[in-house]
């Protein structure tokens, strides 16, 4: 059991540092978007297109790794709710019309 333990330890460091890094990403892209829409220097429409992309997704991928390296160190019971609960808002992702409806209901 002692193994398990450091396990889930060592899994929330992982997790805890790869959510710094995709937090750092994401500010950097709020930044330049906010930037540019002020004083455009990205023509690019791919650059633009990624850009939004990060914005969009961002934030559900720094809520999954919170999650996830919550539920690292819990029971299994705890962490299969966790991880149904993070398929069912990528599945949700998918169907057409979410991201509308949720920004209409805000």
């Amino acid at each position: 059991m002692a193994d398990e333990g450091v396990l889930g330890e060592a899994l929330s460091k992982a997790f805890d540092s790869l959510n710094k890094f995709c937090a750092f990403v994401l500010i950097i892209a709020y930044v330049v978007f906010a930037i540019n829409a002020n004083w455009t220097f990205i023509t690019n429409d791919t650059i633009n297109q990624v850009i939004n992309y990060i914005m969009y997704y961002g934030p559900l991928v720094i809520i999954s790794l919170v999650a996830i390296e919550f539920a690292v160190k819990r029971n299994l019971i705890i962490q299969i709710i966790v991880y149904a609960l993070i398929a069912v808002m990528i599945i949700f992702q998918f169907f057409p019309d979410t991201w509308a409806q949720m920004i209409a209901m805000v």
